[in-house]
């Protein structure tokens, strides 16, 4: 079953605000597919509208960072099993998984893909032991290390990351990112300033809420 992006987030602070208005990033949303093994899939996308934007540019993606909890844990699920310093799984996409696991595995990318070529997405000091930890740290970010077409936003959207949960685990969370991007052919970089976003979507926690009532009645 697959949910569309629904949930928009909310700029934090005037500064984002601000460059909203002036820039082309319109917040994050999320895709939501319960997965074959009865986990939770979670895409999370960087939004973009043609304001600002020159006839024939387009907008480049160029890092996220200052990722930060606000509230809940992420309860990541990683497929990949690679393993450093105690610590089993990876952030980065193409790194021990098979394409048949990908589906299943946590991962961030900046080019909006999460193959094991192709891609040049790259971990800042911000992750610990590599990105060998089952949540994002606080303060983590992620960048294109191999600038290019890769990472150009098409159809209004960038893939930022991939975040699978256990149904079990599926607990309302919430997480501020920050983005910088760019327009095609320039060396300016754009910063909107902190986002939020929420997984699950607030609509939909209170639907599991309602329908949990609708089931103890029937009992």
């Amino acid at each position: 079953m697959r949910t569309p992006s629904v949930f928009v987030s909310s700029a934090v602070g005037l500064a984002a605000t601000s460059s909203l208005a002036t820039a082309g990033f319109t917040g994050f949303t999320r895709d939501r597919v319960v997965l074959s093994n009865g986990n939770i899939q979670y895409k999370v996308y960087a939004n973009f509208d043609n304001l600002g934007l020159p006839a024939g540019q387009s907008w480049v993606f160029l890092n996220a960072y200052s990722h930060t909890t606000v509230s809940g844990a992420m309860n990541a699920v990683h497929r990949d099993f690679f393993t450093a310093d105690g610590e089993v799984g990876t952030w980065q996409a193409g790194s021990s998984v098979s394409a048949a696991d990908r589906d299943f595995d946590s991962w961030v990318t900046a080019s909006g893909l999460a193959t094991s070529s192709g891609w040049g997405t790259a971990l800042d000091h911000g992750f610990t032991n590599g990105g060998t930890v089952g949540d994002i740290n606080n303060g983590a970010g992620w960048y294109d290390a191999t600038p290019g077409t890769a990472n150009t936003v098409t159809g209004g959207r960038m893939l930022l990351m991939q975040i699978v949960r256990t149904a079990a685990n599926d607990t309302p969370w919430t997480a501020n990112m920050s983005i910088t991007y760019k327009i095609s052919n320039t060396s300016t970089p754009i910063q909107p300033g902190a986002f939020q976003y929420t997984i699950p979507a607030p609509g939909a926690v209170a639907l599991a809420g309602l329908a949990g009532l609708a089931g103890r009645r029937r009992r």
